[in-house]
């Protein structure tokens, strides 16, 4: 009976097409009647796998443990398809023997090359695939692998090597080219990449031809090269470029769920927080990806793509989807001070300052050596609060702190701030012990050192500035500036020491033409143009003129500063004092001339103040409601219109003019305009 089964599940397998769902019944009718049937087992757990059932398949084996010596290799390559990568290479090492020509050993080492691609050692990955020598294995997709795992190693020349090599044996095909592109861009040659993104799509195109593919399937297969490329020409800086065609390969929605990641991550590091954040959001959908996508992408692109949405989700105020997507950053980014970085970002912006600062202050503590981001975040939080001596312990312990040039000037400008001044002196001085020792530090240690002796000098301590200095023109420092300030420090206390250093400094290169009289008569003779006008005059009249200048100036000053008093006479009799005001010059002219009508005599009151003010209205008739006392809409119950009505007293204004007064010119509309986008 088990031996037709097996008879049946033979002629089942041996098919050009294998039935493995059919083959799974005839499997386990042999297992009910043998369940410890090795044949059968093995039989069942690569149904499973060929099913895409790979949970079943590794329950299979955990289930069987007669088979787990025999079916190791299916049990590595189940822990892999299930993202666990880890898992999957312990058990490659338990019974991987390197050398070996075995075709099991050979299907291992394939494996093991991958496994060890998706966590990440690129380097060992790239060694796997090397020593890997199958000819059952496509040779083009060798060389494909091996030269993705030598770029991700950072080694794109090898990886260009190694793709040269496949074309001279193979021919050039489009996996190739793209390859080739993508170790030209690791390069950072842009240029040439743009050349390389070109022929290997050129060559996409011909082998889609051969093969006869769909106008859909290759218009799918172009966004690839057109989302690359959008990457070149952002690296070129040519970001409004990229931004479009990062937007329409978006609008294509591609099936490779990793180039529609890639072109949503790098619109957002495009746009930033401030352009287009909602559609940002809107497209970011794309970074969602399932787990068999995510496991493709490179150790770097996680990282990438788990950051950025976070920042999407904090500056678009998603708090739990920022907290969610922090879990994964972590995870990816273990050990990293970024993810402390938008933990206390995200705390801030909940006005939790108290947490932030601890959490900031816990990671520093647990990470002193490689907590400088976070350090300098600590500083800014401190200083924002008024703590200055915190901001500046926070700065004094990030590690090489004395070797940052920026980092020393903030110390020292917050001393300064502080009147702390020999807190300063030995920052400075620190600085330039940590850097003098160093040839690429000589030159900053020069620029602390100059800082130093003056802050001294300013500060009363010549001997120190000079001593300072000394023992680094002793030392061998031989640069005219340092040279310079110390003959300039010591001129202030001994004439015979500036001398001696004043030989020090290099010779001045004169020229036969050299007239020194006039350059030291240049100052003096220096001509200035007369203010408004085109008239020069030497030093001293200029003196003069400049002077009288500023007498003018003070004396308009101090008018403004005193203006003229002058009483107004109200209708009611009441004498008011207010600023005078001057008008033009030519206003009489105009008033008399009947082409202004006469001023109002209370336009020098406030409006409250004037007689005709609707508010007091109601004190000067008795009581009587206007319309600022009735109710909203309409005049008040008494005064009505009459409240309203001001033509009598603008006729008694024009009959006092005996002038006519113009009507006023109508002001032309603003024409409508349009603009075209």
């Amino acid at each position: 009976m088990v031996e037709a089964l097996f008879r049946d599940l033979e002629e089942i397998l041996d098919k050009d097409s294998p039935e493995h769902e059919e083959a799974l019944p005839v499997i386990n009718s042999i297992l009910a009647q043998d369940a410890e049937d090795a044949d059968a087992l093995h039989c069942k757990v690569v149904c499973l796998i060929q099913l895409r059932r790979f949970e079943e398949a590794l329950a299979t084996i955990k289930s069987n443990p007669a088979i787990g010596k025999r079916c190791s290799f299916e049990r590595a390559y189940v822990l892999y398809r299930l993202n666990r990568h880890a898992d999957s290479l312990s058990v490659i090492d338990e019974v991987f023997n390197p050398g070996s020509k075995k075709e099991e050993d050979i299907r291992v080492e394939l494996l093991r090359a991958q496994v060890l691609y998706r966590l990440g050692k690129y380097d060992e990955s790239a060694d796997a695939y090397a020593n890997v020598e199958d000819e059952e294995t496509d040779p083009a997709e060798l060389i494909v692998n091996h030269s993705a795992a030598l770029c991700a190693a950072g080694e794109p020349g090898k990886a260009e090597e190694v793709l040269e090599e496949g074309v001279e044996k193979l021919g050039d095909t489009a996996d190739l080219a793209y390859n080739r592109a993508c170790a030209v861009i690791a390069k950072g040659d842009m240029e040439g990449a743009l050349k390389a993104l070109d022929e290997a799509e050129e060559l996409f195109l011909q082998e889609a031809e051969e093969h006869q593919m769909t106008a859909e399937e290759v218009a799918d297969g172009k966004i690839v090269f057109n989302v690359q490329r959008g990457y070149v020409k952002q690296r070129l800086g040519a970001s409004d470029v990229a931004l479009e065609m990062y937007e329409e390969a978006l609008k294509n929605k591609p099936n490779d769920g990793e180039v529609a990641a890639v072109a949503s991550n790098n619109l957002f590091s495009i746009r930033g927080k401030d352009t287009s954040l909602f559609d940002s959001a809107k497209k970011a959908k794309a970074l969602n990806l399932d787990d068999q996508v995510e496991d493709k992408l490179t150790v770097h692109q996680r990282r990438v793509f788990a950051l950025n949405r976070c920042l999407l989700s904090l500056y678009t105020s998603k708090v739990k989807e920022c907290q969610a997507g922090l879990v994964k950053l972590e995870k990816e980014m273990e050990g990293s001070e970024v993810p402390s970085l938008v933990r206390a970002a995200l705390l801030a912006r909940e006005k939790r300052m108290e947490e932030c600062t601890t959490l900031l202050q816990n990671h520093a503590k647990a990470n002193p050596k490689t907590a400088t981001l976070v350090k300098l975040n600590l500083a800014q939080i401190h200083l924002t609060q008024g703590d200055k001596l915190g901001s500046v312990r926070a700065l004094e312990s990030i590690e090489g702190a004395h070797k940052l040039l920026g980092v020393v000037g903030s110390i020292v400008k917050l001393y300064e701030s502080l009147k702390d001044v020999q807190g300063a002196l030995a920052v400075l001085d620190e600085a330039v012990k940590a850097t003098e020792g160093s040839k690429e530090g000589k030159t900053t240690a020069r620029k602390m050192a100059v800082v130093a002796a003056d802050l001294r000098v300013s500060n009363g301590d010549v001997e120190g500035a000079k001593t300072a200095l000394e023992r680094l023109v002793k030392a061998g420092e031989k640069d005219g500036s340092v040279v310079a300030r110390l003959v300039q420090v010591c001129m202030e206390g001994s004439l015979e020491k500036a001398e001696e250093y004043a030989a020090l400094l290099p010779d001045v290169e004169s020229s036969g033409e050299l007239d020194v009289q006039e350059l030291e008569n240049f100052q003096r003779a220096a001509p200035t143009r007369v203010e408004g006008g085109d008239k020069i005059l030497d030093a001293e009249a200029a003196k003069k003129h400049q002077q009288a200048v500023a007498e003018r100036r003070r004396a308009a000053r101090l008018r403004r500063k005193k203006k003229d008093k002058k009483q107004v006479v109200k209708e009611d009799g009441s004498v008011v004092t207010v600023e005078a005001f001057n008008l033009p010059k030519k206003y009489e002219e105009l008033v008399n001339a009947g082409s202004w009508g006469k001023p109002d005599p209370e336009r020098w009151l406030p409006w409250h103040q004037r007689s005709y003010n609707r508010k007091l209205l109601k004190k000067r008739k008795g009581g009587i409601t206007t319309a600022s006392g009735g109710s909203q809409g309409g005049p008040g119950a008494a005064g009505g219109a009459a409240a309203f009505d001001r033509s009598e007293k603008f006729q008694a204004q024009l009959a006092a003019s005996k002038e006519e007064t113009p009507a006023a010119a109508a002001a032309p509309a603003a024409p409508a305009s349009s603009s075209s986008s």
